[in-house]
């Protein structure tokens, strides 16, 4: 990653946050995991990383990169990874998931999310990378992408999505069902910009 070009795209859609002092919650897909911890490296983010065996090295990588990792996911010590994520934002810090794993389907959003962005009244923004040229382990459930070396790697920031805590049980189908969308539409914008790098 280190020889990468990396472009980051709606960086606009955080600055009135960073102003205003509002901490927030990255959304990245899980086949965004490598990259992702890459790329917020240093920041002290509050990562979620499964309390599975494998979730142990995608945590030891959060925590060589500067970041701190939350154990736990929507099929293991989830309500206790939701408490810490709850107050390390309450906290100022940032925090970021994976909404889709640690199982999948791959880009189907799992509650959690919702629930952590509603009880700290952060907002959720969508977050995705693809590299002009990259790596896919296409045996994997999620098809992780690994950028290649000397390639482009686009970061795209969506519009940061607030949910309402009286709303999480009211609206929450519907809720899922748009920042769902809302991150499929930050999916497509970067994989345009990766595959227009391909003709430039």
């Amino acid at each position: 990653m280190i020889t990468c070009r990396v472009q980051r795209i709606g960086e606009e859609n955080i600055e009135k946050l960073k102003t205003q002092g509002q901490p927030w919650i990255y959304a990245a897909w899980h086949d965004n995991t490598a990259a992702a911890v890459w790329a917020e490296r240093g920041q002290g983010v509050a990562m979620m990383a499964s309390a599975s065996e494998d979730g142990e090295l995608i945590a030891r990588g959060i925590a060589a990169f500067g970041n701190e990792p939350i154990r736990g996911s929507s099929s293991a010590a989830g309500d206790k990874a939701v408490r810490d994520m709850v107050r390390a934002l309450r906290a100022g810090r940032l925090a970021a998931v994976t909404p889709d794993g640690p199982r999948g389907p791959k880009y189907q959003l799992q509650p959690g999310a919702l629930w952590i962005a509603g009880l700290s009244a952060c907002p959720l923004v969508p977050y995705h990378i693809e590299a002009s040229r990259q790596w896919v382990l296409k045996k994997s459930w999620d098809q992780h992408k690994i950028p290649k070396p000397f390639s482009t790697v686009y970061v795209s920031i969506g519009e940061p999505f607030f949910v309402e805590r009286k709303q999480l049980r009211s609206k929450f189908e519907a809720m899922i069902n748009e920042f769902e969308q809302r991150m499929m539409e930050n999916v497509a914008r970067c994989n345009q910009l990766a595959v227009g790098s391909h003709n430039l």
